[in-house]
């Protein structure tokens, strides 16, 4: 890696996005790479398995048309996961679909599980998350789709530690009540 490379992946999202905007292609692929295992993790958490990847890529196309547009209002993080989210919802309004679970026959071939217990929890998970409020999904998602710790949530939420800690407590306990109910 040369001493450029080394320059631009050290800059911050929002030094990138405004190259990006201006049409630097480079920093808008070095963004791009950096937020893909983040959007894959939470369309992995909002749709079937076999959507995944067709949303994915119809996020960072749409990212990629709009970049220039980008205002920079909200973060970069914010407004690419805000695409994810529209694209989340074009899915499941196409040909009148309704949210859906993982499809049984991947439920019973689940490998190392012959009862598929294992897809069938991911089910009830998905499930519960579904019922909660927005800001308990975010809170969730961020923390378990993206790995976050509480500090980067709190930022990324625009809220306090304590109150981005008293959220997520409040979250886990209605996930635990949804799925205890189901």
């Amino acid at each position: 890696m040369s001493d450029f490379d080394n320059v631009v992946t050290s800059e911050s999202d929002d030094a990138l996005a405004a190259k990006a905007r201006s049409g630097d292609r480079a920093a808008f692929e070095l963004l791009c790479s950096r937020y893909l295992p983040v959007v894959y993790h939470r369309l992995r958490m909002k749709l079937p398995p076999g959507a995944v990847e067709d949303v994915t890529q119809e996020v960072f196309l749409a990212a990629t048309r709009s970049i220039r547009h980008f205002r920079g209002d909200a973060s970069f993080s914010t407004w690419i996961l805000r695409i994810a989210q529209h694209k989340i919802a074009d899915y499941y309004r196409g040909d009148g679909r309704a949210p859906e679970p993982v499809p049984l026959d991947l439920v019973l071939e689940h490998p190392g599980d012959a009862n598929g217990a294992d897809w069938r929890e991911t089910i009830a998970v998905q499930a519960a998350l579904e019922q909660l409020p927005e800001h308990y999904q975010a809170i969730l998602l961020l923390r378990f789709a993206e790995g976050l710790p509480f500090n980067e949530i709190a930022q990324r939420l625009g809220i306090s530690l304590d109150a981005a800690k008293s959220r997520y407590r409040r979250a886990v306990a209605a996930i635990a009540e949804a799925l205890q109910a189901e």
